[in-house]
């Protein structure tokens, strides 16, 4: 009897080491798939929207959806014709600006003095002339020419009345008559012409002729004395503004003019492409959109009592259900600092309306064998 309980408590004992080891197995193996952290999310890849400020007619689309492109391969060229002109016009008033601040820093050559002081002479010799008025000699030449040509008019009119009885009665042809008109008519207009220089000798130099006069000839005695002293340091700084503007001309239609190209800033896949030759785009419309492969990432949603066991920089691997047997190394490289409630495509109403952080999982695909929107699991380490 004593032997038989004795059995049974060792029995007893057993049965009880043995659950106990099966609860302990149970614990380890449940931590150690807490430890991992296993979520469900879709792999996204950083898009690339390309669109012009400019706009304007397309004239050249190389690419086609579906085609990769290196950094700096031509997507889109617009129609650039009518800048590339304003950029002549551009460059040119720099070459004129410059040349014009070269000969102010360098001053001006014997040549250039020597001109400034001829036309200064010359314009002084004008004015002189509008103050002094006409001279007598001048007018008594006006007037012996003036009655020279009305001598001239009274005869060829003479000679025309003479012709035009003579063609009535058809001694002579249409063709000298109207030889016989056409100098009547010159030699009065001469006559009338210098009846009118005499008139103006005779009335001397206007008022507003002679202002204009001493206008002149004060522009370029100015002229002519800065020819010789040299430029002030206000006429300097006024030419270095000036050059100035001319080279931001030149730059901002440089800027303009890269608008006109669209090149991939980035090794990419051409995802869509909605222009083609002909059409006419308006600025800032989207006309090409990009994905970069490099740039892969995928975005999962863990509660906030989970929240402590992420960091940035956070190993991880990846799985996709397209590819079995394989895994993607990945780290986290974003936690959101914000919560939020889980997105309406991720498990059921009741999950939905839990708050929970986005965390971003970067993932190592050199290989290019991931592709946006498989469904992937990540496991945290």
């Amino acid at each position: 009897m004593k032997m038989e309980f004795t059995r049974r408590r060792i029995g007893w004992i057993v049965a009880f080491v043995l659950l106990l080891i099966a609860a302990v197995w149970i614990l380890f193996a449940w931590f150690v798939h807490r430890s991992r952290y296993i979520y469900s999310g879709t792999v996204e890849t950083r898009e690339i929207e390309i669109g012009s400020k400019v706009g304007g007619r397309v004239t050249d689309v190389p690419v086609e959806e579906g085609q990769s492109v290196r950094t700096g391969a031509l997507l889109v060229r617009f129609e650039c014709d009518a800048l590339k002109a304003q950029r002549a016009q551009a460059a040119a008033a720099v070459d004129e600006a410059q040349a014009d601040m070269d000969r102010m820093l360098r001053g001006n050559r014997p040549e250039e003095i020597q001109q400034a002081e001829a036309t200064s002479k010359a314009l002084r010799a004008e004015l002189d002339a509008a103050e002094n008025g006409p001279r007598q000699q001048d007018i008594d030449q006006a007037k012996a020419d003036y009655a020279a040509a009305k001598a001239d008019a009274a005869d060829a009119e003479v000679f025309f009345r003479r012709m035009e009885t003579l063609a009535r009665r058809d001694i002579i042809s249409r063709q000298q008559l109207d030889d016989a008109r056409d100098k009547r008519d010159a030699t009065a207009q001469k006559a009338e012409a210098l009846r009118q220089h005499l008139e103006l000798l005779k009335a001397g130099t206007r008022v507003e002729d002679l202002k204009a006069a001493q206008e002149r000839y004060r522009q370029a005695e100015a002229a002519a004395v800065l020819s010789r002293k040299g430029f002030r340091k206000e006429d300097i700084d006024a030419a270095r503004g000036r050059l100035a503007e001319a080279q931001g001309k030149v730059a901002e239609l440089d800027v303009t003019l890269k608008e006109a190209e669209l090149l991939s800033p980035a090794d990419s896949l051409v995802e869509v492409v909605s222009v083609r030759p002909g059409d006419l785009i308006p600025p800032g419309q989207i006309v090409v959109m990009l994905l970069e492969p490099s740039q892969l990432w995928v975005k999962v949603y863990i509660a906030e009592t989970e929240l402590s066991h992420v960091h940035v920089g956070q190993s991880a691997k990846v799985k996709v259900d397209g590819i079995s047997g394989r895994s993607f190394s990945g780290s986290v490289e974003q936690v959101a600092s914000q919560a939020e409630f889980l997105p309406r495509n991720v498990q059921t109403r009741d999950d939905r309306e839990h708050q929970v952080f986005g965390i971003k999982v970067h993932v190592n695909n050199s290989d290019g064998t991931l592709k946006s929107g498989m469904s992937a699991t990540v496991e945290l380490e």
